[in-house]
């Protein structure tokens, strides 16, 4: 059976740890950046549906549950990622970074430990996770459903996005509130990863 063009099934399936059936592929083609060749016995596959990105796990790294890997995306080392946490466009999560629950790491996230990411949901008006990542020399990125920007840009779309949010006054100074919780978590957060220039 075929998948896509550069992977098929082995016809070798097994159980795995959180007993699910996985399948595994093997290179139909040679992927030379990433030194496979024809033939090549690959990893274990959830699902027969493959993609044409260039996302990729490796070493020891896991992705389990329903947490999908999209994009130019890595998981790489003894990184885990796991629940429905996605991880999107550039980002890496590696060493020994555990990625879980809903987050969502994205963009050129850099997550290579535990304290390079926080989640918290639900939050605001649609009962959203909001996930802080680390990015390239301490920088960060935040995303909020499916907004994502920084903490400096954050109450500038509450703001603007406050109009369009049901439920009286009351409700909405809430969900202000937990906003302005989250950024002020987000500063003491981004302050450890900060790196001298």
């Amino acid at each position: 059976m075929s998948v896509g063009q550069k992977y098929e099934l082995t016809g070798v399936s097994k159980v795995n740890e959180v007993g699910m059936t996985v399948h595994q592929i093997r290179a139909t083609a040679e992927i030379a950046r990433f030194g496979v060749k024809k033939g090549d016995l690959g990893g274990w596959v959830g699902s027969v549906t493959l993609t044409d990105g260039d996302a990729r796990v490796s070493d020891d790294a896991w992705v389990s549950g329903a947490a999908q890997v999209f994009g130019d995306a890595r998981v790489s080392d003894d990184a885990w990622v796991s629940g429905a946490a996605q991880v999107f466009g550039d980002a890496r999560v590696s060493d020994d970074a555990q990625v879980s629950g809903d987050a969502q790491v994205s963009g050129d996230a850099q997550v290579e430990e535990n304290w390079h990411y926080i989640a918290v949901s639900p939050i605001g008006s649609e009962g959203v996770t909001a996930t802080l990542c680390r990015t390239e020399k301490g920088k960060h990125i935040l995303s909020v459903g499916c907004w994502s920007g920084t903490l400096g840009t954050l109450m500038a779309e509450v703001k603007r996005r406050r109009q369009s949010w049901y439920g009286d006054e009351a409700q909405h100074e809430l969900w202000v509130s937990q906003y302005r919780a989250i950024r002020a978590l987000g500063k003491a957060t981004v302050a450890r990863w900060e790196v001298p220039e």
